[in-house]
C-alpha cells in the first residue's frame, strides 16, 4: 500500500512525523491488537512485513505463503488510515 505523503509533507515544527506514522501502523489493529501480533502472524506463516518513508511517499508491504493470505487482512491497514483521517477531520 502506497500513501502519497512522505517526509516532505512534515510540518517544520514536527520533523519526522511521516516516519512516526509509518511506525504507528505496526502497533496493532482491531484484529491484531498486540504490538507484534500482525508481524507474528506473518512470520508464523512464512511471511514478513516492512515499510519505508521516502520524501514524497510512505509504503507498506508484506508477503505470506498463499494458503495464509486470507488471514492477513491487509484491508485492516487501510481501515487504520480511515480511522485516523476521520478523527483528524472530526
Amino acid at each position: 500500500m502506497d500513501i502519497h505523503a512522505g517526509s516532505y509533507q512534515d510540518p517544520p515544527e514536527f520533523a519526522g512525523l511521516a516516519h512516526f506514522h509509518e511506525h504507528m501502523l505496526f502497533l496493532g489493529t482491531e484484529k491484531y491488537p498486540g504490538e507484534d501480533a500482525y508481524e507474528s502472524y506473518l512470520s508464523a506463516n512464512g511471511g514478513s512485513c516492512n515499510a519505508f518513508t521516502a520524501d514524497e511517499q510512505t509504503n507498506y508491504y508484506f508477503d505470506v505463503t498463499a494458503p495464509h493470505l486470507e488471514g492477513t487482512e491487509m484491508k485492516e491497514h487501510g481501515c487504520v488510515f480511515l480511522v485516523m483521517l476521520n478523527k483528524a477531520t472530526s
